[in-house]
């Protein structure tokens, strides 16, 4: 079991707003399809967290696992003219890697938090946090409560 300080840090955020939720531990996955094989739901409940450099700033845009990114309607949603995804030096000085990255903002992550609106569709949210072997299952609706993104819509079509 990893008990990743980011990990911890989200964990305490749950517990502290009294949401209920499951810390599922499974086999290393770094693939939206190996993370829903292996935590045994589908694809869609998964959601992927990415961490843009916007305006200078850092910004984790949170959308469904199935979903990809409209990069234009980001841009437009967040009036900005230029986009780009966190450096692997950058995501390291947060404690972070590609696939660890938890759908919350400020006080987890030093960054804004934006979410796509379709995460609305179902009703349980499975993340990982800090960690490839631990996911975290919750209520959408507590984890909208808790993160408290900005909602915006800026999937495109399913890639599936």
């Amino acid at each position: 079991m990893s008990d990743a300080p980011l990990l911890l840090r989200v964990c305490a955020l749950l517990d502290e707003a009294g949401v209920p939720y499951e810390r599922l531990r499974h086999a290393e996955a770094r693939s939206t399809e190996a993370l829903a094989e292996a935590r045994g739901m589908p694809v869609s409940v998964g959601v992927k967290a990415l961490v843009f450099r916007i305006k200078g700033r850092f910004t984790v845009l949170a959308l469904r696992a199935d979903q990809t990114m409209d990069n234009r309607a980001v841009r437009r949603m967040l009036k900005a003219q230029k986009l780009r995804f966190a450096r692997l030096e950058e995501l390291a000085a947060l404690g972070l890697a590609p696939g660890q990255v938890p759908p919350f903002g400020e006080p987890v992550l030093p960054a804004r938090l934006a979410a796509d609106a379709r995460i609305l569709d179902t009703p349980t949210v499975a993340f990982t946090a800090g960690t490839h072997t631990d996911s975290l299952i919750l209520a959408t609706d507590d984890w909208i409560r808790v993160a408290a993104p900005d909602l915006l819509s800026f999937t495109g079509a399913t890639p599936h």
